[in-house]
């Protein structure tokens, strides 16, 4: 059996690596271009990294505090620092719940003017979902409610309409479309 000599780089003189794979090279474009992209994903996590890191301490330091004001039962300040909380964010439910109300508004004319096949849509869909992500399905899918065709001598989906015979009794009593 003949031993392979192999450099520092894990090559054995004729190009190929190790197991006899030949080696990738790049041009000094593409490994400026490969480095930029990998560089860009350092910055990004490091950046994430510490935006966690800053958030856990806030979190960290807001709850030591709460214990050491506990156990130097300071129930005054505690009480006055949740209250200046409850007070910055009394605004924001009012807006949350302003909003709701026109997502709401938004989701029941939009299920109005899609009919009747919106509406049962709706209503099969998950109880788990908000009206805004319903919305946001009805949105996407409307053309799942929309009459196909020409146009000529299509019904109108909403229009219901009976047979009768000059306003004398009725011979259908169910709609036909």
């Amino acid at each position: 059996m003949a031993e392979d000599k192999q450099d520092e780089n894990g090559e054995n003189g004729d190009g190929k690596g190790v197991r006899g794979t030949t080696k990738i090279t790049f041009t000094k474009e593409q490994q400026a271009h490969i480095d930029k992209i990998i560089g860009d994903a350092r910055v990004k996590a490091r950046e994430k990294a510490k935006a966690d890191h800053d958030a856990q301490t806030s979190k960290d330091k807001d709850a030591a505090e709460q214990a050491a004001l506990v156990a130097k039962q300071q129930w005054q300040k505690l009480a006055e620092k949740h209250e200046a909380r409850v007070k910055e964010l009394e605004p924001l439910e009012a807006k949350a719940k302003a909003y709701e109300e026109l997502i709401e508004g938004m989701l029941k004319d939009t299920i109005e003017k899609m009919g009747e096949g919106a509406k049962k849509a709706v209503e099969a869909l998950p109880a788990s979902m908000s009206a805004v992500e319903k919305l946001d399905w009805l949105n996407k899918n409307e053309e799942l409610f929309q009459v196909k065709g020409d146009g000529v001598g299509t019904p109108k989906p909403a229009a219901k309409q009976t047979k009768t015979t000059k306003g004398k009794e009725k011979l259908y009593d169910k709609p036909f479309l």
